[in-house]
């Protein structure tokens, strides 16, 4: 057995804990104002926190003491919040153990007070749980609910995820107060990350140490496939060009010979795990060159490839290789292949998959460009700097009066701002490049991939107004600063230097690949390049809706201070007060484009009478209705404004991003309950099937077969229970008041599922509905698609559904109805339909019914049988009146009541009148019809006797009956039935098997009676 040691220690951020352990607050104190300020701090904490960090971020590492959390983030940068402590507390330890068989791990989890109590629990990981691949223990997947539960699994997926059965015990909290730190380790005790708790409460921060975690593999990321190969390849692109010169101050292109490039790729991985960093790999990620040569199934050894750089950020890794184009394979039929192999700092060696590589040889022309310039953004001439100072020194480089670039300046002069100007800047972040050869069009060159290219910058020399601009700089290789001519702060603003940028390649002697002249235009800082949009999210869950009273949030002065106005999320930015954020902003009433609502909104600003600036916010209004189970986002955006005159007026105005945007998202959850039909009348199911009889006979009655199905509940209603998972405040639109239920006809009724349904005469049908599930018909069985819908009409009607709940089943009087009825008498084979009960609230959103399913079977009215009592005899004289019985005597009429003694025909003889019996026959040649078991089996009279003697067995004479209103006081006459065997050849006891067709109001019944013949004594 394989035993392994994980320990996950908790501890509480109440008081200093050096141990590592959880605790929790047991006793407070009472002064209220005290309690207030520490509930403000840990709210302005948290928010502080969850601002900078997010739901989840790679850090250093996290401490806590004398009431100051520590985070230090990934650049080694610490960040304290202070939380104030003045409480005694209860340490609590989670200890955990796992040992593996086979498939399965086993985990042991033990959690230990101070108190010296102990709370042991195990849990087991299979391979096929939906929580890991495979049964290795992840300490990442602790993680804690709001009840203080400890589960093994994905905090997003808490269905999924194990429940370790451990719980830190409840303490008295007070609201806001508590606030605790879980900290996890691997199985060798290495911390590996936090997570943050307010009373027992997890926030959606949670913390991962960056590098912790062991490189697993490397997965590449497909740019390119081969044609004919199908095979993902890695290109090394081998360029040539024509060497640039300057002559005369301009760049020209020299007619020497073609140059080339170093062959260069620059292959992405993703790392697995995306949080680990380039200082796990050993040699700064050096990458051994593995290679193979395919050709059917041949594989040829041999480096051809030299590694040059790796980096890796946000788990992509990018290698930078080099080639000697010449020892690519240039052969059809084959194709180089090679994998990159790495050495992690732990000494373990991890390699890449294969993939192809191929080289490619292109002519470039690179000309230098602005910045607009990106792979997704290849720009036009227009982005091109110029060629020759003189064209240069023309473009138009002015200020106003407020320092601001003037209206009409060249669109390629490059605004600095003075205070970044001051500072330094770096030239390269201003300078992109593109491929103007004929065959590329105007494309992005990523000179960076290209080790041997480097780009750096000159002080050209020029006057404006005679006034030498170069005065105004100063160059440290790509560094550009600002210079105040005479020491006079400020002078430079407004002052135009020029640099001359090259494009210089190391492998080629440093030959100049492109070349331009650059102007650079010295502003004010209320012109400052903005920092990035910064965009603030507040979540929020609520379950699915009919949203008649439509959902809001509003910002409150609280929100607005500690996440709008602290611009924490911008390290070069500092927060601003209430006053100076509404008087560099207004509230943007207009969308804006990239600020996209998803649902229907109505966002609005919210202003107070008295003060607006100091108290101003946003108020969100969904109005969707309903609403769907999905995620509604909406923004209130803040612009900021191109007044120079209010930028300047606040510290760094300029830099201050364009848009501040507050982003709501509304995630709507699906409804997670059910609920199931009560107290069902006991005496009118038969297991998970009820009836629908006919009228009883009665003298206002009629032959109807109906029912209400609300009569199979106690109470004439169905009542519902839900399930324990339901939240009447999460989910309000479906509290009882708010419900309705409706029967409808299943759709487990269709072919897909029943297949086909049989009449008496033999026909086949399959079941239809139509669109409100109200009706039930029987088409063509051979139908498909929308033939099935356009064939439902009134004739094929079977049963229907009307009143307030669908409650009113009437069975149709169609033939089809009638056919499907009268195929079995009343048992387990009647003719039944599939049912639902559909339970809903006022806009149509439904609540699966647990138990709403059932069978509602369709109970024919008249049953038949035969008369024992009745027979023919054998070996009397032809004509014997003995020998002549009445086809009413013959069988026994029952209604639908089973075992009741008023269902008899014989004893109510109206019942004839009532149920319309109006024919009994025997149809088709009695000699092929009627059977007997003359010769020791069942066989036809023809069988039996021949074909000449048969027809002088039994005749058959039936009659049709019609009924007046008056009583019937006797059995009708339908006709005689008359024994006619008169050969006294052998005369024995033997059977006759009639069949019969019975018409009656609802259609025909075939049934075939039992005669006795017997032997004269």
């Amino acid at each position: 057995m394989n035993k392994k040691f994980l320990n996950a220690v908790l501890f509480g951020a109440l008081l200093a804990s050096s141990t590592g352990t959880f605790t929790s607050c047991k006793d407070y104190d009472d002064d209220i104002n005290g309690l207030s300020e520490r509930v403000d701090a840990v709210e302005k904490t948290l928010a502080d926190l969850n601002t900078k960090f997010g739901a989840l971020a790679y850090v250093k590492s996290v401490s806590f003491a004398n009431g100051v959390l520590t985070v230090t983030d990934q650049s080694g940068t610490p960040t304290t919040y202070t939380i104030p402590d003045n409480d005694t507390n209860t340490t609590y330890t989670l200890d955990v153990t796992s040992s593996r068989e086979g498939n399965v791990t086993t985990v042991t989890v033990t959690l230990t007070g101070s108190d010296n109590s102990k709370i042991v629990k195990t849990f087991t990981i299979t391979d096929n749980d939906t929580v890991t691949q495979d049964t290795k223990l992840d300490p990442t997947k602790f993680w804690m609910d709001s009840e203080g539960v400890m589960w093994y699994g994905t905090k997003d997926d808490k269905e999924n995820s194990i429940k370790t059965g451990v719980a830190v015990p409840k303490q008295p909290q007070h609201d806001k107060t508590t606030v605790s730190v879980v900290q996890y380790k691997d199985e060798t005790g290495v911390v590996v990350g936090w997570e943050i708790l307010v009373d027992n409460q997890p926030l959606s921060t949670k913390l991962l140490i960056q590098d912790v975690l062991p490189i697993t593999s490397f997965e590449y990321i497909p740019t390119k496939i081969l044609a004919g190969w199908g095979e993902r390849v890695i290109v090394f692109e081998e360029n040539s060009y024509k060497q640039k010169t300057i002559v005369a101050n301009e760049v020209k292109t020299s007619a020497t010979a073609t140059l080339y490039m170093s062959n260069v790729a620059a292959p992405q991985y993703r790392v697995n795990p995306s949080s680990a960093t380039l200082a796990q790999l050993t040699e700064e990620g050096k990458a051994q060159i593995l290679k193979q040569t395919v050709e059917q199934v041949t594989r040829t050894p041999g480096v051809f490839i030299d590694w040059k750089k790796t980096t890796i950020e946000n788990g992509i890794m990018t290698v930078s290789l080099e080639a000697d184009p010449a020892l690519f394979e240039d052969e059809a039929d084959k194709l180089d292949m090679i994998a990159l192999q790495f050495e992690t700092t732990a000494k373990n060696k991890v390699a890449t998959e294969y993939v192809g590589v191929i080289n490619k040889d292109a002519e470039i022309d690179v000309v230098l460009t602005d910045k607009a310039v990106t792979a997704t953004n290849p720009g036009d001439d227009a982005n091109h700097f110029a060629i020759t100072k003189a064209d240069a020194e023309a473009q138009v480089a002015k200020i106003d009066d407020k320092n601001m670039p003037m209206t009409g300046n060249a669109a390629l002069v490059q605004n600095v701002t003075y205070s970044e100007a001051i500072a330094g800047i770096n030239l390269t972040e201003l300078v992109s490049a593109c491929n103007v050869k004929d065959a590329a069009g105007h494309k992005f060159f990523d000179y960076t991939k290209y080790p041997d290219l480097t780009l750096s910058f000159e002080a050209v020399a020029y006057k404006v107004n005679e006034t030498p601009q170069e005065r105004y700089m100063s160059l440290d290789g790509v560094t550009f600063k600002a210079v105040n001519y005479g020491n006079v702060n400020e002078s430079c603003i407004g002052k135009a230097p020029m640099v001359l940028a090259k494009l210089t390649d190391s492998h080629n002697g440093n030959a100049i690949v492109a070349a331009a002249y650059i102007k650079l235009l010295i502003v004010g800082d209320a012109a400052a390049k903005p920092e990035p949009d910064i965009t603030i999210t507040e979540n929020a869950t609520i379950g699915i809706d009919c949203n008649n009273s439509a959902y809001t949030w509003s910002t409150n002065d609280e929100f607005m201070s500690t996440q709008v106005y602290t611009f924490s999320t911008n390290e070069k930015l500092t927060a601003l007060s209430k006053e100076q954020f509404h008087t560099l902003y207004g509230y943007a009433a207009a969308p804006v484009v990239g600020f996209d609502n998803v649902g229907t909104w109505n966002v609005t600003e919210i202003l107070t009478a008295g003060d607006n600036k100091a108290n101003r916010g946003a108020k969100f209004e969904l109005t969707t209705a309903p609403l769907e189970a999905k995620t509604y986002v909406a923004y209130a955006v803040y612009e900021k404004t191109t007044d120079a005159d209010v930028i300047v007026s606040i510290a760094n105005g300029g830099m201050y991003p364009k848009y501040v945007a507050i982003k709501h998202v509304v995630k709507v959850d699906p409804i997670n309950f059910t609920a199931t039909a009560k107290e069902k009348a006991p005496n009118a199911w038969n297991g998970n099937t009820a009836s629908i009889y006919c009228q009883t006979p009665g003298t206002t009655n009629t032959t109807q077969i109906i029912g209400d199905l609300n009569e199979l509940f106690v109470g004439g209603k169905v009542q519902f229970d839900y399930s324990s998972s339901f939240d009447a405040e999460k989910f309000p639109s479906f509290v009882a008041d708010n419900m309705e239920y409706t029967f409808v006809f299943s759709e487990k009724n269709l072919k897909a599922t029943r297949g086909l349904v049989t009449g008496v005469d033999g026909t086949q049908y399959q079941l239809a509905l139509n669109a409100d599930k109200t009706e039930l018909h029987a088409v063509g069985k051979d139908l498909t698609g929308t033939a099935v819908a356009s064939a439902i009409t009134a004739d094929n009607l079977v049963a229907s559904l009307s009143d307030a709940n669908n409650n009113d089943v009437t069975f149709a009087n169609t033939a089809v109805a009638k056919n499907l009825l009268n195929k079995e008498a009343r048992g387990a084979d009647s003719f039944y339909a599939v049912m639902d009960i559909v339970y809903e609230n006022g806009c149509d959103m439904t609540v699966p019914v647990t138990n709403g399913e059932f069978n509602l079977a369709f109970i024919r009215p008249v049953n038949v049988s035969s008369d024992a009592s009745k027979f023919f005899t054998d070996g009397l004289n032809e004509g014997d009146p003995a020998n002549t019985l009445k086809l009413g005597e013959l069988v026994t009429f029952t209604d639908w009541r089973k075992d009741s003694p008023l269902n008899s025909f014989a004893a109510n003889l109206d019942y004839y009148r009532y149920y319309g019996v109006t024919k009994i026959e025997c149809k088709g040649n009695i000699a092929d019809v009627v059977e007997t078991d003359w010769t020791g089996t069942r066989k036809t009279l023809k069988e039996a006797f021949g074909a000449e003697l048969a027809s002088q067995i039994i005749t058959i004479t039936s009659k049709n009956v019609t009924y007046t209103t008056a009583e019937v006081t006797a059995v009708p006459d339908f006709g005689t039935a008359s024994y006619i065997k008169s050969s006294r050849v052998e005369i024995k006891d033997y059977k006759l098997y009639i069949p019969l067709t019975i018409t009656y109001t609802w259609g025909t019944i075939e049934e075939t009676i039992e005669v006795q013949v017997k032997a004269t004594k």
